[in-house]
C-alpha cells in the first residue's frame, strides 16, 4: 500500500535524510518484486520480459516522462544495431530478433501509417523513426502490463539513496528534479521509497550501482589490467576523464522560411571551422534524413533530419575552462572527475556546455556553410529545431550517452574474448560463455574523445575533438559473439542486476556493445534473470554455477517470450526467430551440444541432414547429458537438419545436464573451479581448462603463421624480418622490415620504396601476423647474404581480411602461388636456394597482377653451416 506522511525521518545506507527548514516532505512508499531504475529501452525490455514470466509487481522509475531511451529522449533515431564487417550495407550479421524486432515492427508499422512508408528514412542504417514516435510505441508497448496490473510507472524521478542490508540491496529512493507546491501553496519536496526483492539498473549512468555501494569500474582500462590488443599501455596520454563523449543530438524538419537559429551563447564558429568529420555538408544532408520526400515517392511528409555527428561530440576528457570553473564552484576537484563521479547537478553543467555546441554547430551550417553551398535545396537554413520534445530550448531530455561506469561483476567481458576466431570478425568469437543470455557483434567504436584546444592549448577555446591511438572506430569488430549472466552479477552484492551500458565489461567492450538493439537484448536478458529468481526464491549470482537452473533461465528466454520474436542466444547468421527450429537449435547450441566451428557459423537449417552429421548432434549432446547408451532417432530420407534438431531436442530436453566440474579432473578449490590457474572471476570459462571455446581445433603448423623455431626448438643463426610499417614497434626476435628501398649500410630493402603499402589490422596485439607489407602488382626485396645454401620460409596471409592471388617467388623459384588465405589464416612455404652472387632476392607478387600478395615475415636459416 501506499503511505503518505507529511514530514518523516528518513534512514539511508546508515545516514539520515531530514526535511529542510523551508520545505515540507511528501513521501510515497510502495513494495515491489522486481524495481527497474531507468525507462531506457533496455529497462522497458526488462519489464515487459519480468511481466511475461509472471511477475505480479514491477516498479519503473523513469527519470524523464518518455521511454525508449536511446530511441527517443536520447533521439538517436537512425536506429543502429548489430552490424559485421561488411559495414554499413543495410544487412545484419544474424537476424533481427527479440524484444527489439518487436519494437522495429511497432514503428515500422506506425511509419507506414503516419508517413507512407514503413521505413520512410534514407540514412546508412536500416530504420528510422521520429523520436515522439519512438517514445509512443514504447508506451503502448508497456501499456498491456500496466493494465494489468503487473508494471507501475513513475516519471521524471532520480535515484538519490539505496537502501542495503549487509551485502543485500532491499532498495531505493527516488526524488523529482523540481521542488513542486501542495494545494495550500507550500513547498513540497517529495520522496518515493521503493522495496523490492531484486532492482535492475537500466539507468544512463549506473546510478543504481553507484548509489548501492556496488564495485565499478570507468575510464581507459590499461594493457596489463586485462591484456587487451587495443589498451593503451600507460596512463600517461589517457587520462581516467577519457570515456566515449556524449552528444547532444539535434532533430530538425523542413520548413518554407530561410531563417537560421539565432547564435547560441558563446558561439565560435571557430570551433566548426577545423572537424574533420565529414567535411562535405552534403554528406551531412544525406546520410541521416529521418523522413525524406525528395528520394522515396510515397512520403509526402517533409524531411526530417537527425544531426548526429562527430563534428558535435562533446569529449569529456578535459572541459572547456568555463565549464571546468562552473563545476569547481560546486565541488573542488570536481572538473578533474571522470562525469560517472559526478552528481547529477554537476552533470547538468556539462551537458548545458553540450547543448550549446550542438546548437552552435547547427548556426554554423545555417550560416557559413549556407553561404557556400552551390544550391539551395539542400540549405539547412529551410529546416528548424522540431518542437516535439515539448522543452524550452526544443533539444531532447538527455543527451546520447554512449558510455557508463561499468559494473565490477562476477566476470568481465575483455576485447580479446569477444574478437573472432583467429581474428575473422566473420567467425564466432574467441569465447562462447557458457552462461550466454545473447547475442551481438560490431566494430570496438569509440568516437573522439579527445579535446584539442586549437590556440596553443587555450582551455578556454575554440577546440575540436580528436582519437587517441587505439580508441577510434573500427575495425576491428568483434565475431559473432555472446554475452554471460555473470557480467549482469555484481561480484559481491545482491539483490542487483546491471543492465543498459553498466554490464561487467572493460572499456573497449563497452564500445562495441552499447546499441539499441543490444540494450534491448540485456534488457530481456536482465528482466528474465529477476523474474527467474523471483519465480525459485534464489540469488541470481547461484545461477552461472549451477548447470540445471542455467538451461533452465536459458530456456526462458526462448520460450517465454511472443513466438515471433523470439529471443536469440546463439548467433547463427541464418536462423530466424520465426523459423521452427529455433528453440531446439538455440538451447543446444548454447548447452554446447552440436557440432560447431567457428570457421563456419550457419547452422544450414534447411539443407538435408546427413547420417554422419546426426550421429555427430547425438554423440555431443549426450555427453553433456546424465544419460547411458543410444537414444534412437531414425533419419527419414530428405530430413532437413532442422527437422532433426527439432525431433532430436524433444527426445532429450528432459534429461538432466551433467553438473559443471573441471574437463581436467583435478580437484580444485572453490575459486579456480577447472583447476587452470586462473581464478573464477577472471576466467572467461570457469568450467572449461581451455583458454578458449575453440581449443579442441587443431590449426596446420603451416598455417598457424608461428615460424617453427619460435613454436620448438631454438634454431641457430635464424635470421627473421617482421614486415610492418614505420611505426610500428620492434618484436624481439626480428628486424623490422618497413619497405624503403635497398640500403647498402642495412644490408636489405626493396628495388623501389614501397612503404606506403604497409597494414596493421589491430587483431593480434604485437604480433608479426598482425602486420603485412604488401603489393598489388609486382614488387622485388633484396638481402646481402653469404653464398651459401638457405633455407628460406616465408609467411603471407591477412589476419583481417581474406587475400586471395597471391605470389612469392626466391631466388627465381615459384614458392607460393595463386593461394588464398582466410581472414585470420595464413599461409607458411619454405625452400632452399643457393645464393651465388651475395644477394638473396625474394619477389611478391607477379608482373601483370592485380590481386594482392600480404607479406608478413620471412625467415633465413643458413643450411650448410653449423
Amino acid at each position: 500500500m501506499f503511505v503518505r506522511c507529511l514530514i518523516v525521518l528518513l534512514y539511508c545506507l546508515g545516514e539520515s535524510v531530514c526535511p529542510g527548514e523551508d520545505h515540507q516532505i511528501d513521501v510515497t512508499e510502495v513494495s515491489a518484486d522486481v524495481l527497474i531504475v531507468g525507462g531506457t529501452e533496455s529497462g522497458c525490455a526488462a519489464a515487459v520480459q519480468a511481466a511475461r514470466m509472471g511477475v505480479k509487481s514491477i516498479v519503473l522509475v523513469n527519470d524523464t516522462s518518455w521511454l525508449g531511451g536511446q530511441f527517443s529522449s536520447e533521439a538517436l533515431v537512425a536506429i543502429d544495431e548489430n552490424r559485421g564487417p561488411a559495414g554499413y550495407d543495410h544487412t545484419v550479421p544474424f537476424p533481427r530478433n527479440g524484444s527489439f524486432l518487436e519494437i522495429i515492427d511497432l514503428i515500422e508499422q506506425l511509419n507506414n501509417r503516419k508517413y507512407g512508408a514503413s521505413r520512410p528514412g534514407n540514412t546508412r542504417v536500416i530504420t528510422t523513426c521520429r523520436p515522439a514516435d519512438a517514445a509512443e510505441v514504447f508506451q503502448e508497448w508497456l501499456q498491456p502490463y500496466v493494465a494489468s496490473g503487473q508494471l507501475k510507472i513513475v516519471d521524471n524521478q532520480f535515484p538519490i539513496a539505496a537502501f542495503r542490508t549487509g551485502d543485500r540491496l532491499n532498495g531505493m529512493m527516488f526524488e523529482p528534479a523540481m521542488v513542486t507546491d501542495n494545494d495550500n501553496g507550500d513547498q513540497v519536496k517529495s520522496k518515493l521509497i521503493v522495496r523490492a526483492a531484486i532492482t535492475i539498473d537500466a539507468s544512463d549512468w549506473g546510478d543504481a550501482i553507484k548509489l548501492a555501494g556496488a564495485d565499478y569500474e570507468f575510464g581507459p582500462d590499461l594493457h596489463d589490467k586485462y591484456g587487451e590488443p587495443l589498451a593503451p599501455i600507460d596512463r600517461s596520454s589517457y587520462p581516467v576523464t577519457d570515456m566515449n563523449p556524449v552528444t547532444y543530438n539535434l532533430v530538425i524538419h523542413e520548413t518554407d522560411r530561410y531563417e537560421p537559429i539565432p547564435a547560441p551563447e558563446n558561439y565560435n564558429p571557430e570551433n566548426y571551422r577545423h572537424h574533420n568529420w565529414p567535411r562535405d555538408p552534403l554528406w551531412l544532408y544525406e546520410s541521416r534524413r529521418i523522413i525524406d520526400h525528395y528520394n522515396l515517392p510515397d512520403v509526402t511528409h517533409p524531411d526530417v533530419l537527425l544531426l548526429c555527428f562527430p563534428a558535435i561530440d562533446y569529449p569529456l576528457d578535459v572541459l572547456p575552462a568555463g565549464v571546468a570553473a562552473a563545476l569547481e564552484a560546486t565541488e573542488q576537484g570536481a572538473s578533474a572527475k571522470n562525469i560517472v563521479q559526478l552528481s547529477r547537478t554537476q552533470r547538468e553543467i556539462i551537458f548545458r556546455d553540450a547543448k550549446l555546441y550542438s546548437l552552435g554547430f547547427l548556426h554554423y551550417l545555417q550560416t557559413e556553410v549556407h553561404s557556400a553551398m552551390p544550391d539551395q535545396e539542400h540549405s539547412f537554413r529551410r529546416f528548424e529545431l522540431t518542437d516535439e520534445f515539448k522543452t524550452s530550448d526544443r533539444l531532447p531530455p538527455k543527451p546520447y550517452i554512449r558510455e557508463s561506469l561499468r559494473l565490477r561483476a562476477m566476470y568481465m567481458m575483455r576485447q580479446q574474448d569477444t574478437m573472432g576466431y583467429r581474428g575473422n570478425a566473420r567467425r564466432y568469437s574467441q569465447v562462447m560463455y557458457h552462461d550466454a543470455l545473447g547475442a551481438w557483434q560490431f566494430e570496438y567504436d569509440f568516437h573522439p574523445t579527445r579535446r584539442v584546444f586549437l590556440d596553443d592549448d587555450n582551455p578556454t577555446g575554440p577546440w575540436k575533438c580528436d582519437f587517441r591511438p587505439g580508441r577510434t572506430w573500427g575495425p576491428p569488430y568483434s565475431g559473432l559473439s555472446t554475452f554471460p549472466l555473470r557480467s549482469l552479477i555484481p561480484a559481491k552484492l545482491d539483490g542487483l542486476l546491471g543492465c543498459q551500458k553498466n554490464l561487467g565489461y572493460s572499456s573497449i567492450v563497452s564500445s562495441a556493445l552499447r546499441l539499441h538493439d543490444q540494450s534491448m537484448a540485456i534488457g530481456t536478458a536482465a528482466g528474465a534473470t529477476a523474474a527467474f529468481c523471483i519465480r525459485h526464491q534464489m540469488d541470481a549470482r547461484a545461477i552461472p554455477v549451477n548447470r540445471e537452473r542455467l538451461v533452465a533461465l536459458q530456456r526462458s528466454l526462448v520460450e517465454e517470450c511472443d513466438e515471433s520474436c523470439r529471443h536469440i542466444l546463439w548467433p547463427f547468421p541464418d536462423l530466424k526467430p520465426d523459423h521452427a527450429a529455433f528453440v531446439a537449435a538455440n538451447l543446444l547450441a548454447v548447452t554446447g551440444s552440436l557440432p560447431l566451428d567457428p570457421r563456419r557459423p550457419e547452422l544450414n537449417p534447411d539443407v538435408p541432414a546427413t547420417i554422419d552429421w546426426c550421429n555427430e548432434v547425438k554423440q555431443i549432446s549426450l555427453a553433456q547429458r546424465n544419460t547411458v547408451g543410444d537414444i534412437d532417432i531414425p533419419l527419414i530420407e530428405g530430413m532437413t537438419r532442422g527437422e532433426f534438431l527439432i525431433k532430436w531436442w524433444k527426445a532429450i530436453e528432459s534429461l538432466s545436464m551433467k553438473s559443471f566440474h573441471s574437463r581436467s579432473g583435478k580437484v580444485t578449490s572453490p575459486a579456480d573451479s577447472d583447476g587452470d590457474g586462473i581464478d573464477d572471476i577472471e576466467d572467461a570459462l570457469p568450467f572449461d581448462p581451455a583458454p578458449n571455446s575453440w581449443s579442441h581445433i587443431s590449426v596446420p603448423a603451416d598455417r598457424d603463421g608461428v615460424p617453427d623455431s619460435l613454436a620448438g626448438k631454438p634454431v641457430d643463426g635464424v635470421i627473421r624480418f617482421n614486415f610492418a610499417g614505420p611505426g610500428v614497434t620492434d618484436i624481439d626476435g626480428f628486424r623490422k622490415e618497413s619497405g624503403r628501398k635497398f640500403e647498402t649500410e642495412s644490408g636489405f630493402g626493396w628495388r623501389r620504396d614501397i612503404s606506403s603499402n604497409h597494414r596493421k589490422r589491430e587483431q593480434i596485439s604485437g604480433d608479426y601476423r598482425d602486420t603485412f607489407l604488401f603489393t598489388r602488382s609486382h614488387d622485388t626485396w633484396d638481402f646481402a647474404a653469404r653464398n651459401t645454401r638457405w633455407r628460406v620460409t616465408v609467411c603471407v596471409g591477412d589476419s583481417g581480411h581474406e587475400q586471395s592471388g597471391q605470389n612469392v617467388t626466391v631466388e627465381g623459384q615459384p614458392l607460393v602461388r595463386n593461394e588464398t588465405t582466410a581472414a585470420g589464416e595464413w599461409l607458411e612455404r619454405s625452400m632452399i636456394v643457393s645464393v651465388s652472387d651475395g644477394m638473396l632476392t625474394l619477389e611478391i607478387g607477379l608482373a601483370g597482377s592485380t590481386t594482392n600478395t600480404c607479406l608478413n615475415w620471412i625467415e633465413i636459416v643458413p643450411v650448410d653451416e653449423p
